[in-house]
């Protein structure tokens, strides 16, 4: 059965490393006259009714309290005239992008208030219903998603003179929609429909939907199925209050479109933040004191290496099988799926970066979570696996074990070697090895790797189909980034009151809503010590910096990039993700 959920312990941050490069071009410059600003302080008491948008705060290097991770994401409810912030635990389990009814009170000074110099959020009294977000149907035309791209220099910074639109549209035509297109074998198609020079905005990080409002406005782009809005900000940024090095709506599909900002052009950043917008959360990693998943253990955000949806840095790999599953463009020819139920089976595995074959092994316990295997060898889109200058991680060949999680871990790779706690930061090596049998989800499976050539890898899978009086399924993984007591209860939790008035209005085409009753007094979060990341072989280890997840807006959850460095030459290559961590 599927262990239960640990208690989290504090982020840990990726090295970074800047490497400079650019060419000196002039570039004409836009001012907007000022809009305004699109937020809302309203009088305790009323409703209001407006799109739930969520972000998770980066802090910029060297900042005070960096490597601290944020307790929850900021929270806001996007009306048809403005965003009302609200504290995030007054709406605990309501899914971001979903519209929400809702009547708030009083100012609270939250995290968002004395860490990140925003206005105070307002409480939620009380939440009348919630309309869960629609999913868009499929795009049919050659480019199934069409970027505009937009430089941006948001109020307070500067243009970089020698950036242009022509360098960051290269980027998207070239290696981000290559690796799009590959890895869901053409169904999404990415392609840069306009790209406009510099513009100056009255509105700043703090307000990201007001950001991308003001720069749509400017250049007539309308959202729309697989639209997507990609500003490149300023470098200045770095220095902004509320600037992440890149955040992006999370979408509800391949053709929701989407808004996201960048503040570099490294490819692997960029494809990331699209992946966002297509719908997918973060492949990250899971680490057992000497076990593959049980005992005392930690998760930490984006540290899967394999993976676009994990941490960005010079590789992109292939998309994990987990992942292209959730986005439903995994070939059923290339799935093979077993449960506790089934019988004793060997498998064999292709390679993934060959495209062709059973790439993918799913297994699912008895609680329903799914367990995915798969075959990396350094062939394809994982060449760079065989070439010790592309591979200063040591990232292994072989068969890797992922287990899936809840938001914002959705995809969490198991160590297939585990080593001791104290080795943990150095330890980026996850195969699993061969002839050793491992045991998964209590006893469901016992997996062993026979076998591994250029051609596949030999898997035998032996199910145990459970006893009719089963022990109660213990929780789902929940990901990084939930507080969760030893025992495996959850220790995080809510505020709310009661009350109601009215304003706002709610966008059309959603399912019937649903009433969901406010939470609970919460509690306070807890700051533990971060964990550094490992060193590339023979590197010295790069001064941390503090990373960002996200944020929304119309519809969607917003999540920042996480980068770890690698000198590209000619490249500017900023690394800087931090990761969430949770041990039990």
């Amino acid at each position: 059965m599927s262990p239960a959920p640990a208690v989290r312990r504090p982020s840990a941050l990726l090295r970074a490393l800047v490497v400079a490069g650019a060419v000196a071009v002039a570039a004409p410059v836009v001012v907007l006259a000022d809009l305004g600003t699109a937020s809302a302080q309203e009088p305790a008491g009323t409703a209001v009714v407006g799109r739930l948008l969520q972000a998770w705060p980066e802090k910029a290097p060297g900042e005070e309290h960096a490597h601290a991770e944020a307790a929850a994401p900021l929270s806001w409810v996007e009306t048809a005239d403005g965003s009302v912030r609200v504290p995030t635990e007054d709406l605990a389990g309501v899914p971001a992008g979903a519209t929400v009814e809702l009547t708030v009170g009083a100012d609270v000074r939250d995290e968002g208030t004395e860490e990140h110099g925003l206005e105070p959020a307002q409480r939620v009294l009380s939440t009348a219903s919630v309309t869960p977000a629609t999913t868009v149907a499929a795009v049919r035309r050659p480019v199934t998603n069409q970027v505009t791209i937009v430089l941006v220099a948001p109020a307070g910074t500067s243009p970089d003179a020698a950036l242009v639109p022509a360098d960051v549209a290269a980027v998207v035509d070239g290696t981000v929609a290559d690796f799009w297109s590959e890895q869901t074998d053409g169904a999404v198609r990415f392609g840069v429909a306009a790209s406009s020079g510099w513009l100056r905005t009255t509105a700043g990080c703090t307000d990201p939907t007001a950001l991308w409002d003001e720069a749509a406005d400017a250049v007539g782009f309308r959202p729309g199925p697989g639209k997507h809005l990609m500003l490149h900000l300023s470098s200045g940024t770095a220095t902004q209050p509320g600037c992440s090095y890149a955040l992006a709506e999370v979408g509800a599909g391949p053709s929701s479109g989407g808004r996201l900002y960048v503040r570099e052009t490294l490819p692997s950043v960029i494809a990331h933040e699209l992946g966002h917008n297509l719908g997918l959360s973060h492949s990250s990693g899971r680490q057992c004191d000497e076990t593959v998943e049980t005992g005392n253990c930690r998760t930490t955000g984006y540290r899967d290496f394999y993976d676009v949806m994990g941490v960005s840095w010079s590789q992109l790999g292939s998309l994990n099988a987990l992942q292209a599953a959730r986005l439903g463009v995994l070939p059923a020819g290339a799935l093979r799926s077993l449960d506790v139920h089934d019988d004793a089976a060997p498998v064999v595995l292709a390679p993934t970066g060959t495209r062709t074959g059973t790439r993918a092994l799913r297994l699912t316990d008895a609680e329903g979570t799914d367990y995915w295997l798969e075959y990396r060898t350094a062939t394809g889109a994982d060449a760079w696996l065989g070439r010790a200058a592309s591979n200063p991680y040591r990232l292994e060949t072989g068969v890797l074990l992922r287990r899936e999680a809840e938001f914002p871990d959705t995809s969490v790779l198991l160590d297939g070697t585990p080593s001791a706690s104290s080795g943990w930061d150095d330890d980026l090596q996850a195969a699993l090895p061969v002839d050793v049998p491992v045991v998964l989800s209590g006893g469901d499976f016992t997996v062993t790797v026979r076998s591994t050539t250029a051609d596949g890898a030999a898997v035998d899978v032996v199910p145990t189909t459970p006893a009719v009086a089963a022990a109660p399924p213990a929780p789902r993984e929940e990901g990084a980034g939930r507080l969760l007591a030893a025992d495996g209860d959850s220790a995080d939790g809510g505020s709310t009151d009661g009350g109601s008035t009215g304003r706002g209005a709610a966008a059309p085409g959603h399912d019937a809503a649903v009433d969901v009753p406010a939470a609970a007094p919460g509690q306070l979060p807890v700051t533990v010590p971060s964990t550094p990341l490992p060193a590339a072989a023979g590197a010295t280890r790069a001064p941390a910096l503090a990373p960002a997840a996200g944020s929304t807006s119309t519809g969607s959850l917003l999540v920042v990039a996480a980068v770890a460095g690698i000198g590209l030459t000619g490249t500017a290559l900023l690394a800087l993700r931090r990761a969430r961590l949770r041990t039990r």
